[in-house]
């Protein structure tokens, strides 16, 4: 079962989310602290609740609307969690092979939950279908189209005789078909077809795993708590970090022998799951490869009157090979037990599918341990679970995979908490993750060989890499594979990057303007730190007089890309007849404009996007490509793309 979208409506500061889609593998939910992200990981997690039971309860409604919505009838009217789903290949197979073809009509269905936490399926079901598959299955020739009516007929016609060759009476072929139909459909369908479908949806819904900081695991455990709520059913009474704990000895085995008094036998379990657990750390963890985990079981004895008993603990430490060191987990690095706390809280559930709820994973990592947290998730955790996280890291953010990010934004009372799929937003500092993760992005290619191309901004940055994709696909002349391309952050900045990197580095510039170069460039021309010839200028590809990295674009297709991005309807005629720049041109018509919402947009919606440009669009960004390409310096053999196609 996929989860494909959800909705929350008047939940803590939500008041309607609208519908959040969701990724296939890994959805990432980037925002401000208290900004509501927690929020949708807690809504969600009422579906199936793992490891702890969730619920709503009046106290999550919106603080300031609960009294009037009381008295109004819009509290008992509101759905807080709306979730969508959808079969996979194989449950639909399953189910069509109990019900009956096309007794269910879609693959989709949805999920609500209100706040007296009753659950309602809303799934489209034709219930003729499935009395006229269950009569065809047993051959029996009625063709009822309810459940009611087919009942009635079938014990009609169970009850029908005839007389053999001697007079006997006995039930005839049919009638012996629709007692056995009989049979079949009051245990196919005790109550209703709605109703045993609806059962089979709840029993094929995923468990919703959540797990934040306050599940890390303590160093030392004491067990007896963990062994009682196991035998009474009671895990959910458990703290957190206990919840986890047990969820480590549960990778082996827990029950009353993990106290037991054969040390042999305690010992080996304890080390068999040690072994299992080093191992799956010591995949991802890259920071200490020489890092193993050992678990034992530690007596204590105590005095309760006048008997003496013995408490049994957990221990966890960390043996340290390399330096023949070993210490309790509590004193590791907090983003060391982090690690290991999620990967022994998970073990559990990783053989079945789940939908793995993560509040701010990895926070406490280093850089680039969450590169490897980052990893973890999509080598080990998407291709069979659905993951939701929520992150205001930079770190965090897989700058390849931008389309799996939503932009989670509380724009106070009036509106509450969005979610956005655009990469946009009213505060710029919501999308600082994603301009952190560009950056970092870009940064670790610095330096990586030679040949660096220096634009302005992260717009030019993306609008080259894109359109250069785009080009090369075509089959037309795209950027070399050996430029490393930096952002320099602006006009200003792109004299102090050139002088800095020309010093051991050829470098080629792309800027925006007239049709003369900044006099800072030219002065590093004069001193000798960069070539005149590696100098492009936008104006003279797009034969104007000034040009920024929009003039390369078609007016219709950057409009189309404004329009997009914002969800406005800006036509080329309400801007205006005139010769400036378009970013100039629709500043004037919308005071706020941000020319990065667009680049941003494009990065996150390239494929649908690709499709749309105009042969004038290609063709300029093309023109540029080339000349970026002519700047580049001879090593041996041809670089790039040879030859220039005519735009259609």
């Amino acid at each position: 079962m996929k989860l494909i979208s959800f909705q929350i409506e008047r939940f803590r500061n939500i008041l309607e989310s609208g519908a959040i889609p969701i990724d296939d593998s890994i959805t990432c939910l980037i925002g401000k602290n208290e900004s509501g992200k927690t929020n949708l990981l807690h809504a969600l997690h009422v579906i199936k609740p793992a490891p702890v039971n969730r619920a709503f309860d009046e106290q999550q409604y919106p603080r300031w609307l609960l009294r009037t919505d009381q008295r109004s009838g819009v509290f008992e009217k509101t759905t807080p969690l709306c979730a969508w789903f959808e079969f996979t290949d194989e449950e639909w197979q399953e189910l069509e092979s109990k019900f009956g073809r096309d007794v269910l009509i879609s693959k989709e269905w949805i999920y609500e939950v209100n706040y007296a936490n009753e659950a309602f399926f809303d799934v489209n079901i034709d219930e003729s279908r499935a009395c006229r598959a269950l009569a065809a299955r047993y051959e029996v020739e009625i063709a009822e189209t309810t459940l009611e009516n087919l009942l009635t007929a079938l014990e009609d016609l169970a009850g029908q005789t005839v007389s053999d060759e001697n007079g006997v009476e006995g039930p005839s072929d049919q009638a012996s078909k629709a007692a056995e139909a009989l049979n079949a459909a009051k245990s196919l369908y005790p109550v209703s077809v709605r109703e045993s479908i609806c059962g089979e949806l709840k029993a094929l819904l995923p468990t919703f795993f959540y797990f934040d900081h306050y599940s890390e695991l303590k160093g030392r455990t004491e067990i007896g708590p963990l062994i009682e709520a196991l035998r009474t059913g009671t895990e959910s009474s458990l703290k957190q970090d206990q919840r986890t704990a047990l969820s480590l000895l549960q990778l082996g085995y827990a029950s009353a022998d993990l106290v037991n008094e054969d040390y042999e036998k305690r010992s080996s379990e304890m080390e068999a799951v040690a072994a299992d657990l080093t191992q799956m750390v010591q995949r991802f963890w890259h920071q200490n490869r020489f890092l193993r985990l050992n678990i034992d079981i530690e007596s204590e004895e105590y005095e309760d009157g006048e008997n003496t008993r013995v408490r049994r603990f957990l221990q966890l430490r960390v043996e340290d090979t390399r330096h023949s060191y070993s210490n309790n987990l509590d004193v590791r690095s907090s983003g060391f037990r982090w690690f290991v706390s999620f990967i022994a809280a998970f073990g559990n559930f990783s053989q079945s599918p789940v939908v793995l709820l993560l509040d701010e994973p990895a926070l406490t990592l280093h850089a680039r341990a969450q590169k490897d947290f980052l990893d973890f998730m999509e080598e080990a955790l998407s291709g069979r679970h659905q993951v939701i996280y929520t992150t205001h890291s930079p770190f965090m953010v897989d700058p390849a995979h931008l389309e799996r990010v939503r932009v989670v934004e509380d724009l106070g009372p009036e509106e509450g908490t969005v979610v956005r799929t655009q990469l946009m937003s009213r505060d710029p500092d919501t999308l600082s993750p994603l301009q952190g993760a560009l950056g970092y992005e870009i940064a670790q290619n610095i330096f990586a060989g030679p040949d660096n191309l220096v634009v302005e901004g992260i717009a030019d940055y993306t609008y080259l890499t894109v359109l250069s994709e785009v080009l090369r696909s075509l089959g037309r002349t795209a950027l070399s594979e050996r430029w490393q391309i930096l952002p320099a952050g602006g006009a200003g900045s792109m004299p102090a990057a050139v002088a800095l990197m020309s010093q051991q580095l050829d470098v080629s510039v792309v800027i925006h303007g007239g049709i003369r170069p900044h006099a800072k460039l030219v002065n590093l021309v004069d001193e000798g730190f960069l070539d005149m010839s590696r100098i492009i200028l936008l104006s003279k590809i797009a034969k104007r007089k000034e040009a920024d990295i929009e003039d390369l674009f078609d007016p219709k297709d950057y409009l189309n890309l404004y329009n997009s991005a914002t969800g406005s309807s800006v036509t080329l005629a309400a801007l205006g007849k005139g010769t400036d720049r378009i970013v100039a041109r629709i500043s004037k018509k919308i005071a706020d404009f941000n020319h990065n919402v667009p680049s941003n947009w494009l990065l996150a919606n390239r494929e649908a996007a690709a499709a749309t440009f105009s042969g004038v669009t290609l063709q300029r960004f093309e023109d540029v490509i080339i000349a970026i390409n002519s700047t580049l310096q001879p090593v041996g053999e041809s670089v790039g793309n040879e030859g220039r196609h005519t735009a259609d």
